[in-house]
């Protein structure tokens, strides 16, 4: 159970979220404009905010900024029934843990609050399956205790955030999603032998986070459709990139789950005959053709 708050101004629709998420067992308050929102933040702490774009006043995702402000670690879901170039943006910078639009299933909804809520758990289980793997070749999946390593994690982590919500706010179409997924995916074999060297070097490190960094800038500075086509000199297919475009837009992987699609897709099926969890998610993000 998670303790939420729902901002919507639409009166038939905030109790029908609320009702949805009440009856998944989560303790729930809802509000209608991001004053009343704010008022609820400095009363209670919550694991996750839900808020519409179009709020009286100030709007959802200046009221996600706000409530950040007293609650760093707040999740948060923007739905909103509108198209629109700036605020993907916005929300994307905010580091929005998912993006929906109206009309959804409750389903769908659902679906997208069990994957948000539960992101560090399936993250630790899945690094669980990966160290398992990793050992029978004499390797390891990396150490956090670096401070500098650390900053670089948090750095990935926050460009494929970026690239995951720009898909799922349709902000970026299939080609220029392709172009910037191709662009983490050349990164991950350097970052997999930083994590992985005994001793790596701060200044590797250091400028490997410039690079991550400088992902996330381009990618708010993306216009659907406004990218050449430039992913095949990354060796990365439009027909390999489809299946996983169309099925992160569709919620059926997350966002958790595609930090991993870049070493799957690298990893020959062989290595994952004893784990046929791992090998099952890799044909998942990565279908045969």
């Amino acid at each position: 159970m998670a303790r939420i708050l729902v901002v919507e101004d639409d009166k038939s629709m905030n109790e029908i979220l609320v009702g949805c998420l009440t009856d998944d067992t989560h303790q729930v308050d809802s509000a209608f404009s991001g004053p009343e929102a704010l008022e609820f933040a400095k009363e209670h702490n919550y694991d996750l905010l839900i808020t519409d774009v179009r709020l009286p006043g100030i709007d959802g995702v200046e009221t996600l900024e706000r409530v950040k402000r007293l609650q760093s670690s707040i999740k948060c879901i923007v739905i909103t029934g509108y198209a629109s170039e700036d605020t993907p943006v916005r929300a994307i910078r905010l580091n929005v843990n998912d993006y929906l639009f109206k009309p959804f299933s409750l389903a769908y909804f659902l679906n997208s609050v069990t994957q948000v809520l539960h992101q560090e758990e399936e993250a630790r289980s899945r690094k669980d399956l990966f160290s398992e793997l990793f050992s029978r070749f004499g390797l390891s999946i990396g150490d956090d205790d670096d401070a500098l390593l650390e900053e670089l994690v948090l750095e990935r982590e926050e460009a494929f955030q970026g690239l995951y919500v720009g898909i799922r706010s349709v902000f970026l179409d299939e080609n220029a999603a392709r172009e910037l997924y191709a662009t983490l995916e050349n990164l991950e074999s350097e970052f997999r032998k930083q994590m992985n060297a005994v001793n790596a070097e701060p200044t590797i490190t250091k400028r490997m986070k410039g690079e991550y960094r400088d992902v996330g800038e381009r990618l708010a500075l993306l216009k659907a459709g406004a990218t050449e086509d430039t992913a095949d000199l990354f060796g990365m297919e439009e027909e390999v990139f489809k299946p996983l475009y169309h099925a992160i837009k569709r919620g059926e992987v997350g966002f958790g789950e595609l930090l991993y699609a870049p070493l799957l897709r690298k990893t020959p099926d062989s290595r994952f005959e004893p784990q046929t969890e791992l090998l099952d998610l890799k044909r998942r993000l990565w279908p045969a053709r």
